[in-house]
């Protein structure tokens, strides 16, 4: 295999804190429909598997509308109905989630070792943009969803994201948090790939070959060294 030259990133759980923010958005909306003392976990439960249904059911839909659907069937399970500000208060926060702490150090390492940088990402171009500052440094590539018309694990937009970057797949590290999204699609096209396990989860090895960090920094500083899969 040829050596890396460019290192892909998910986006949200890998660099940016999706889980936590979607966790704020869901106790907003359980205050303002009178639930502030309710668990939000079924609910977000409800709200990701809707949004894995709408993404994988033909045709392409954009991301916002995505979420404005998986938002309103999730609240429908649990016997509420959506309101405007729901689904506002859940896009205002998803559109300008913070880097995890790890990030922006490690981002900046593979910087000045010569690496091109980019982000594959399940989503919009308007609802990437405002976390994007938070990574400390401008990414050389910013691929989504919209661009490709294909979401995760459709190998289509990481087919997408190499064509536009110029690389094939044996030039590419990719670093990500989900294995069913992500690691299918690297072993699938047999793409180097590093495993964030922010969470505590269990691998599946199914979706192997990849090597587990537990998050960014870890899989920055295997890269720096050449401690990859070959």
């Amino acid at each position: 295999m040829k050596m890396p030259s460019t290192v892909t990133f998910d986006f949200y759980g890998t660099l940016v804190q999706w889980h936590e923010g979607v966790e704020a958005a869901f106790r907003e909306i359980l205050t303002r429909h009178n639930k502030a003392a309710a668990d939000p976990a079924p609910l977000i439960h409800a709200f990701h598997a809707e949004g894995r249904r709408l993404r994988d059911a033909p045709p392409w839909k954009p991301y916002r509308e995505v979420l404005r659907e998986s938002l309103r069937l999730a609240l429908n399970h649990a016997g509420l109905a959506m309101c405007p500000a729901d689904i506002d208060g859940l896009i205002a926060l998803l559109s300008a989630l913070p880097a995890h702490a790890d990030v922006p150090d490690a981002l900046a390492a593979l910087r000045q070792k010569g690496f091109k940088l980019a982000a594959i990402s399940n989503t919009d171009d308007d609802l990437i943009a405002g976390s994007l500052p938070s990574l400390g440094l401008a990414l050389d590539t910013v691929i989504t969803a919209q661009q490709a018309q294909a979401y995760k694990p459709d190998p289509q937009l990481f087919r997408f994201a190499h064509a536009t970057l110029g690389v094939t797949p044996d030039e590419v590290i990719h670093v990500a948090a989900s294995q069913p999204l992500d690691m299918a699609v690297c072993k699938a096209l047999g793409i180097r790939a590093f495993w964030v396990n922010r969470r505590g989860e269990v691998a599946d090895a199914q979706w192997l070959p990849f090597i587990e960090v537990k998050d960014v920094a870890e899989a920055v500083r295997a890269i720096v060294r050449g401690a990859i899969i070959r």
